[in-house]
């Protein structure tokens, strides 16, 4: 797909959501819509109109904008998105969407399952309402690929599985979830941080999409497989992004643009969705996903180095299959470094059977074009 295809592409999904954004995102008079099918590059500077014909100016940086699309197609999903954003600013550096999809776009609609990204929100909601912490000792016993109804009570035995649940999001323990979630949370809990984490909302962003879908069922089976991100919630690649940005940034529901500089009058008031004190336990959380988690094959190398040089990420990543016959969707969000966030990486591939890359290895190597970019040393870009 031509660069110029993608972004009509972007210009049709941003056209069919329709509608103003309000109360949490930028005010429509202020910002006017960007028109993406018009974005034209000099040199390194991008530029496009909005709806009222105004030239603006956008802060897309050329090099990893094509670093990114090359990245999506060399792992040859049947549909991908990814994008990458200043943590500092919330500028949007890259983003690009590959391949064919129903019901709209997967960078600005939610259309793919949240699957385990959604266990962030069942974190926040437990740490936010509830006794439970970092500390907190769980056992279980299997999960893996599913919850069924013995999973919602501690698991007993020679072969229960203890830990602490500071372990329990970087290696996606399920059967964790399922148990505190049917055990700590109230439904309302956890619809009250989902609510302020921007489900069911628009986006942050100076182009209109909308964060995520959520539907919250009272029977406590589906209630612990909604907390374990198995049903019941969706994404799109801005909202998990939007996600990402906001534990690295403590909590603080920030504003991403497409715009260079964004007039201030178009932005609405920072938001904040949890304590600081929960954002740092997430992100040291997701730091396990990284160096001894899900997304370890990725990012610590077969002698047991970083693959990342000197730079500590915080991820998530998660993995769901609706339908036999369907796409897989294999997720990435991630940040980095964890403790000074620089930049947030956002990746959704629609993966077929026989599956090419998973969406934390496309994320690294975002991540590493984006380090060797701003001169990380020992850090080498992927292309």
């Amino acid at each position: 797909m031509s660069e110029l295809k993608l972004l009509q592409r972007l210009a049709l999904a941003a056209a069919l959501l329709g509608g103003a954004i309000t109360g949490n995102a930028w005010a429509d008079d202020d910002r006017g819509r960007i028109r993406f099918s018009s974005v034209s590059w000099q040199e390194e500077a991008a530029s496009a109109r909005d709806e009222q014909a105004h030239v603006v100016s956008l802060g897309m940086d050329k090099t990893l904008q094509r670093s990114l699309r090359r990245l999506l197609v060399r792992a040859k999903p049947t549909a991908g998105a990814a994008t990458l954003i200043d943590a500092r600013t919330g500028q949007v550096l890259a983003a690009a969407e590959i391949g064919e999809t129903q019901g709209g776009s997967l960078l600005f609609d939610p259309i793919a399952p949240a699957a385990s990204l959604f266990k962030i929100v069942t974190t926040a909601a437990l740490f936010e309402h509830t006794s439970v912490t970092p500390m907190t000792r769980v056992c279980t016993q299997g999960g893996q690929r599913d919850i069924l109804r013995e999973h919602l009570s501690p698991a007993r035995g020679p072969n229960a599985r203890c830990g602490r649940f500071a372990h329990a999001l970087g290696v996606s323990r399920n059967a964790a979830y399922a148990q505190l979630a049917t055990q700590k949370l109230l439904r309302g809990d956890l619809v009250d941080t989902a609510t302020r984490m921007g489900f069911g909302s628009s986006l942050h962003l100076d182009s209109a999409g909308r964060m995520g879908k959520l539907d919250v069922p009272f029977n406590d089976l589906s209630f612990a497989r909604t907390a374990a991100g198995f049903e019941n919630s969706r994404l799109s690649v801005f909202g998990a992004a939007q996600m990402a940005l906001t534990v690295a940034s403590g909590g603080i529901l920030r504003t991403m643009h497409f715009q260079k500089d964004p007039p201030k009058s178009s932005r609405v008031k920072n938001e904040r969705a949890f304590s600081p004190r929960t954002a740092r336990r997430l992100r040291d959380a997701m730091e396990v996903t990284i160096h001894s988690g899900t997304a370890r094959s990725s990012f610590v190398n077969e002698r047991g180095r970083s693959t990342v040089g000197p730079v500590q990420v915080a991820g998530k990543t998660g993995t769901l299959k609706l339908a036999r016959g369907g796409p897989t969707s294999s997720w990435f969000i991630g940040f980095a470094p964890s403790e000074n966030p620089r930049v947030v990486v956002s990746v959704l591939l629609q993966n077929p059977d026989k599956w090419h890359q998973k969406g934390h290895q496309v994320g690294r190597d975002l991540l590493k074009a984006y380090l060797a970019k701003v001169g990380v040393r020992g850090v080498k870009s992927p292309l």
